[in-house]
């Protein structure tokens, strides 16, 4: 598995709008790639043969977007490489029930954005580490991450990190990871209306703090 600090993309500030256009054109680059993968496919067919070692396809081809869901989700280094080895092991052992035809990702996504939210809720059953606090955890985490050197990216990624849980996590699918409303619905097992709310929130209260960047796009 690869390190996380070769994995995580910071903030890519093309404009001060805050839509996705403020974040990293690399995910729009990296969707279309997925639509369409004849070498996807075959491993997935091989690996429902049998074939174990046609999974490494899988595991280098979405191991970086997949560490990247789960660090914004849990904030920690270390708990998102667990993460995604989990969801990675978790998608091999029940890859008979997968859809032949259908893209892996999307199902690698789900996975591991519901590993990361049970981790939340178990870190708040069992009183570990208080993760709404974004200060404290921000500082440790960030020595195993690519700093963010533009100040006004790292701002942009401490107001989101300041918004409620599932504010913060939809936000953050949606504006940093490109995922759409759909998408997001089915990964966090909420409502397509629960989630439009949850960004409606978001994007007020990022608008409120960040008021002096905000370049007025609202889509």
């Amino acid at each position: 598995m690869m390190s996380a600090t070769s994995m995580f993309g910071g903030a890519s500030l093309g404009s001060l709008a805050l839509d996705r256009s403020v974040f990293t054109a690399e995910r729009a680059q990296t969707r279309s790639a997925i639509s369409e993968d004849p070498i996807e496919a075959r491993a997935i067919t091989a690996v429902k043969a049998g074939d174990a070692g046609s999974y490494g396809y899988l595991v280098t081809k979405y191991t970086k977007r997949v560490v990247s869901i789960a660090w914004g989700i849990v904030r920690n280094a270390a708990d998102a490489e667990d993460l995604a080895q989990e969801a990675f092991v978790k998608a091999y052992e029940n890859i008979a029930r997968f859809k032949t035809g259908e893209p892996f990702g999307p199902w690698i996504y789900r996975i591991v954005t519901n590993l990361g939210l049970d981790l939340i809720k178990h870190r708040k059953r069992f009183r570990h580490e208080e993760i709404t606090d974004a200060a404290p955890a921000e500082r440790r985490d960030r020595a195993d991450l690519p700093a963010i050197t533009n100040e006004l990216a790292a701002r942009i990624d401490r107001a989101i990190q300041s918004l409620p849980e599932m504010q913060r996590i939809v936000a953050r699918l949606y504006l940093v990871e490109q995922f759409g409303h759909t998408e997001i619905a089915a990964m966090t097992k909420l409502t397509e209306g629960t989630v439009r709310s949850h960004l409606s929130l978001a994007r007020g209260k990022l608008k409120e703090k960040l008021a002096d960047l905000h370049g007025g796009n609202n889509d």
